[in-house]
């Protein structure tokens, strides 16, 4: 499985180059979805600052003790900021700044690393702007975020922005078929997030499975035009569903699924989410049914759209039964 230095090749390639030509620039934000390696990366350009030993490239060999203390999170002078329950605070930004208007532990070199900047508190983000404006000594910041358009403006302004592109859906099935998750479950999971912890975490809860297999079921049932379908809802989707995580989860399975049999019907090639169902999707996919399914996903992300408003999920489900018919 390619590591994140070469799903990222051209960010890893940019950095040797500035790292090389001493351009490096004192801040940055990396931005991308959750699970393409932003902290990897934050990691690595560090152990490239710090290395004891580095390639005539300049490169990390990544096997020195100021390599390995960095990939552990335990050098004194790599600095990871994180949300403190679900945000982060000006008085985590405070103490950063006090502890960094020292000089550093082991030189005069000193890295912070923020995961999940748009979880910054506004007061945060200002102390961190100041920061960011004034750096005192020999400072590189890596901001990094899912969400580039919550951040303050100043703060992109002040900082060069390296985009994260998306993994490839082999590549997420991949990554969680190595935790030890079995495929058919791994093609499901890759459609519902991008980060490869996030699906071991899916995949760890207990109702994952039922959920899937219900959900499975329920469009059975919705594309044989079946009364049973409306009343599947109660038997045996609400049973499930104690939490509107979960009900968020159906609706996404459902769109996924459906998505899964308008790729079959217009023969486009791809991973399948649903692949332990491809016998059967093969039997439903055809040209009329791939006609009516973009209607079917307006039905279904119009109840999205409702969950997100708080509108009770037995009635969205029983709606789209209804809908479908």
């Amino acid at each position: 499985m390619p590591t994140v230095l070469e799903r990222q090749a051209i960010i890893t390639d940019l950095f040797k180059k500035m790292n090389q030509k001493n351009t490096m620039q004192h801040a940055y934000i990396f931005e991308g979805s959750a699970g393409v390696g932003k902290y990897e990366m934050a990691k690595w350009v560090a152990q490239m600052l710090y290395c004891a030993r580095p390639t005539e490239e300049g490169l990390p060999c990544l096997e020195c003790n100021q390599c390995q203390r960095i990939e552990a999170e335990e050098h004194p002078d790599v600095v990871t900021l994180k949300p403190d329950g679900a945000s982060i605070k000006v008085d985590q930004v405070r103490q950063i700044k006090e502890d960094f208007s020292k000089s550093g532990m082991e030189s005069r070199q000193k890295i912070l690393i923020v995961q999940d900047m748009e979880k910054m508190t506004a007061s945060a983000a200002n102390s961190i702007l100041k920061f960011i404006e004034e750096p005192e000594g020999q400072i590189t910041i890596m901001l990094l975020t899912t969400e580039i358009q919550q951040l303050l403006p100043t703060i992109i302004s002040r900082c060069q922005i390296i985009h994260f592109k998306k993994s490839t859906i082999e590549d997420r099935v991949a990554a969680i078929v190595a935790k030890g998750i079995p495929r058919e479950s791994a093609t499901v999971l890759a459609y519902l997030t991008q980060d490869s912890k996030v699906a071991e975490e899916i995949h760890a809860d207990e109702d994952f499975q039922k959920i899937v297999q219900t959900v499975w079921q329920w469009f059975l049932l919705l594309n044989k035009d079946s009364n049973q379908a409306f009343i599947y809802v109660h038997t045996n989707l609400m049973p499930l569903i104690s939490s509107t995580e979960q009900s968020n989860l159906i609706l996404n399975l459902l769109v996924i699924v459906y998505r899964d049999l308008m790729g079959l019907s217009f023969e486009q090639e791809g991973i399948l989410a649903f692949s332990k169902y491809e016998e059967q999707l093969e039997e439903l996919a055809t040209e009329s049914a791939g006609k009516q399914i973009a209607d079917v996903l307006l039905i279904i992300l119009e109840a999205q759209k409702k969950l997100s408003s708080h509108v009770a999920a037995q009635g969205l489900f029983e709606q789209i039964a209804l809908k479908m018919k």
